[in-house]
């Protein structure tokens, strides 16, 4: 299944055309109106209330940054409905982990064989004809030589009191995910995504697994939470 879509928003206001009128028994006073209007008229500008066109990243996906965005393909319609600009930093020692943003989409016109995959990739007992969910994406560095095991996003809980298992509902697969051994100083980039019963949130709590040392297993760092709101 391939990595799912991304959003974003912006709301612009049309302008309007407002018209004057003048008196036929001044003809001064009509004459400057008439001025005025024309000045007004030609001032005038036209704004797009259209949501520009999402882009592309490298590798092909779409990327959904402004909230309305849409993209759409023969298997499913992905809309982004929230988004939090996160660009904060986790101590984790030995790693440092940096969330880039919180996302909130909507997937709808999903063909028989997506939802059958989703179901599948998401541990789901069945799926709707529409389905939100949190996707999550962020960086993990390990600051020292020494190899460790972390098992990233353990939970996500909604204030909707939804409680999501990481490790089990995450149906976004990303190549750094499929190992959790970091072999000295390694970099990982993650993309998690999660569906969720209420699309109606406005805060998420994110609880990050502890680390520990490859060799004898102790832990080094314990679990760390953070929670962000979505604006």
């Amino acid at each position: 299944m391939k990595k799912s879509l991304l959003f974003g928003t912006s709301l612009l206001a049309i302008g309007l055309l407002l018209n004057g009128c003048g008196s036929d028994t001044n003809e001064a006073a009509s004459s400057e109106e008439k001025s005025e209007e024309k000045t007004k008229a030609a001032d005038q500008k036209e704004v797009s209330n259209e949501i520009p066109e999402p882009k592309k990243d490298d590798e092909g996906n779409t990327i959904l940054e402004i909230i309305g965005q849409k993209a759409e393909s023969k298997d499913v319609t992905a809309e982004l409905l929230k988004i939090k600009e996160v660009n904060e930093t986790l101590e984790i020692a030995p790693l440092t982990v940096k969330i880039n943003n919180l996302k909130l989409i909507k997937l709808s016109n999903m063909s028989d064989d997506y939802k059958s995959d989703l179901e599948y990739m998401a541990d789901a007992n069945s799926v709707g004809d529409e389905v939100t969910y949190i996707q999550v994406s962020y960086e993990a560095e390990n600051k020292e030589e020494k190899n460790i095991e972390w098992y990233d996003l353990m939970n996500v809980v909604t204030d909707k009191g939804e409680q999501i298992d990481g490790q089990m509902k995450d149906f976004i697969t990303t190549d750094d995910e499929m190992e959790s051994e970091f072999l000295g100083k390694v970099k990982k980039e993650y993309t998690d995504g999660f569906m969720v019963k209420n699309a109606d949130i406005n805060k998420v709590k994110l609880v990050f697994g502890y680390t520990t040392d490859s060799t004898s297993y102790d832990e080094i760092t314990p679990e760390q939470q953070v929670e962000y709101t979505f604006e």
